[in-house]
Parts: C-alpha cells; sequence; structure tokens
C-alpha cells in the first residue's frame, strides 16, 4: 500500500448521498398525511453544492417538479439557468453549464467556473430562472488549518477488518470549527494505448491491441503506455468512529458505521488534538475493472450550516425505518427561495492505494 503526500487540490463530491437522501426525505414525507417537513408548493430549484478552498467552482443545479396536488414530487436538470458566485473583496463570476462526458450521467446539470475557491473567504451564490424563481444562499469558507503525524494501522474494529487512520488536529484558535472526516473510493479506469508513426491507438480495443501485438513480432519500437484516469463516480466507505469526543455518539450506536464523522473543536480550540477513526476495507479492492479505483480520505473544516446538515442527514438515514416518519429530524437548509445546502470546506487529503491500476 502507497500514501500518497498530502493534496487539497483534487475535488471531493460530498454532496451525492446527501442529495440522494434529500430525494429519499422529500419522496417519503410527501407519502404521509401530514407531513412535518414543509414541502415546497411551487416548483423549485434545488442547489446541493460544497465551496472547497483550493478548488474550482462546481455547482449542480436541478428543479423540483410537484405534482399530483401537491403530493409527488420529481427533479430534472436544469440548464437554462443564471449562476453566479459573488467572492467577498472580489468580483462576480458568470457560472456557465459543463457538458464534458464526465458530468453526463450525473442528477444535476452542473455549473462550473474555473476560479478557485479561497479559505476565510465569504461567498454569494445566486441562481435565477424564469420559471423556478431566484435562489440565493451565502457561506464564509473556514481558514485554512494543518493535519500532523498521520499514521494507519489495520486492524479490526468490532469483527470487521479496518484502516485506523491516526492524526493531529492543529486547531486555529481565532474561530469556532466544525470538522468532517470522510473516506471515498474514487473509480477510474485504466486506459493503454501507444503511439505508432505519430498517431495514438487504444491497445484496449481489439485493433489496437492486434496492431500492436503486430508491430512487436516485426520488431518495431513500440511502448504500451498505461494511464489511470479518475471517474466521477463513488463508492462512500463505512466510518466507525473510534474517538467517544466525536458527535457520532448523538447520532446512533457508536459501534455502527457512518458515512462521516462529525467532531467539534469544543474541547481543543487552539490545540493540537491526537484523534482517529477507522475504515472499512472491504471495498478497497476488487478483481473487477469496473470497481478498481483509489481510496481518498480528508480531514475538513466545514461551515457551521454544512456541519449541521450533515449531521441531520446522517441521524434521518440512522432512525429512518426505526420511528415513525413524523418524529424524524429533517436537515435544516439554507438556500433562500430553493431548496438544498450551500456548504464550505477546508480539506487536508491523502490517496491511498490499493488496487492494482496497471
Amino acid at each position: 500500500m502507497k500514501t500518497s503526500s498530502l493534496n487539497n487540490n483534487s475535488k471531493l463530491p460530498a454532496i451525492p448521498s446527501a442529495w440522494i437522501v434529500l430525494i429519499l426525505i422529500l419522496i417519503t414525507i410527501s407519502c404521509t398525511d401530514k407531513p412535518l417537513y414543509p414541502l415546497p408548493q411551487e416548483n423549485k430549484l434545488v442547489i446541493l453544492a460544497e465551496l472547497t478552498a483550493g478548488d474550482s467552482i462546481q455547482i449542480p443545479v436541478t428543479a423540483s417538479l410537484i405534482a399530483g396536488g401537491g403530493n409527488n414530487i420529481s427533479f430534472e436538470k436544469v440548464n437554462d439557468a443564471r449562476v453566479s458566485l459573488s467572492e467577498q473583496g472580489g468580483g462576480n463570476m458568470q457560472l456557465l453549464p459543463n457538458n464534458s462526458p464526465g458530468f453526463t450521467n450525473l442528477p444535476s446539470a452542473m455549473y462550473t467556473h474555473p476560479h478557485k475557491i479561497k479559505p476565510n473567504t465569504g461567498y454569494v451564490l445566486t441562481a435565477e430562472h424564469p420559471l423556478y424563481g431566484t435562489a440565493t444562499a451565502s457561506v464564509l469558507v473556514p481558514q485554512a488549518f494543518s493535519v500532523t503525524h498521520v499514521s494507519t494501522d489495520e486492524s479490526s474494529f468490532m469483527g470487521r477488518e479496518v484502516l485506523r487512520f491516526s492524526f493531529n488536529i492543529s486547531d486555529p484558535a481565532q474561530e469556532k470549527n466544525y470538522y468532517l472526516f470522510e473516506a471515498i473510493k474514487q473509480l477510474v479506469k485504466v486506459a493503454h494505448y501507444f503511439y505508432w508513426q505519430g498517431v495514438k491507438y487504444d491497445y484496449d480495443t481489439q485493433a489496437g491491441k492486434d496492431l500492436f501485438e503486430q508491430l512487436e513480432d516485426e520488431d518495431e519500437e513500440v511502448t504500451l503506455i498505461t494511464d489511470t484516469i479518475p471517474t466521477h463516480q463513488f463508492l462512500r466507505l463505512g466510518l466507525f468512529a473510534t474517538d467517544p469526543g466525536s458527535d457520532n455518539k448523538t447520532i446512533g450506536n457508536m459501534d455502527s458505521s457512518f458515512n462521516r464523522i462529525f467532531m467539534t473543536d469544543t474541547l481543543f480550540n487552539g490545540q493540537s488534538y491526537p484523534t482517529s477513526f477507522a475504515i472499512a476495507t472491504n471495498l478497497f479492492t476488487s478483481a473487477t475493472p469496473e470497481q478498481k479505483g483509489i481510496i481518498l480520505v480528508s480531514v475538513k473544516s466545514v461551515s457551521k450550516e454544512f456541519y449541521d446538515y450533515l449531521q441531520q442527514y446522517e441521524k434521518y438515514k440512522n432512525d429512518f425505518g426505526k420511528m415513525p416518519v413524523n418524529q424524524l429530524s429533517f436537515p435544516t437548509e439554507n438556500i433562500q427561495n430553493g431548496i438544498g445546502i450551500l456548504g464550505a470546506s477546508f480539506r487536508n487529503e491523502w490517496k491511498l492505494y490499493y488496487d492494482d491500476l496497471e
């Protein structure tokens, strides 16, 4: 197993599972007689986005479509909205729909801009549409923080094979900090190709493979190149809270797995704090090419509204099916005149390689 150096430049899609659970919440409560969660009375823009310091801007946009007297809700991509993001002390950036193949299969239209998000900076998002109105949200990106003394140890937890990820958080003293620990597997496509007489050929096709073998038989100088291409497909890995100071104890049984580990700096504001969490290893390796990928582990400082939203989502997921729907707690949103959440984060990230990507 190889571990890369600290990297804060790769975009992590923290939202997909929250997007799914929001749809689940809306569909579930729309089937109850007296839902406590306020269903939208008209079609609205749906935005579930995370602004991460050091990353370019990506804002997914859909719309809720009300049918059947307001009791049925569906969602559709919105490609014709006017989306902008203004930066504190900076300019106003106009985002455009990104139609690259990597975003084709996402459940939302993706609006992007190459500008890099800055830490300790405020942003205001505006999304306008002639049918769905104007949705707005504001958020403050947390300031930078560092993670030190990182180590990993393969062990077991409650009978499960896990990787224990240990580290120290160097907590900034100037603000209240809300931390999320996450681990996902980013699926990759392993491509093989070669060049012959200045032309690139795909070895993974039968024609390309036949040509390569023919050139080898003729003793021509040809080199097979392997390229690992990250996709926009991810598998979320089960996490276990090994630190009793985490907020997961308010969500469910600490022996259970979670999508995320939650922790605030209430007990260690401005100090260096040693902590850890465990990652289920059952998806670390795969025998099929479709499930091969790179393990991404992140320790993030996030905006309070994003922390609260995801924590409430985690509790909803844990409680769903265990109690009546009208007793469940629903995520608190911050999109004005719309549905969803605009979160912000500063992320420290590591890449772990377990699959054979040759």
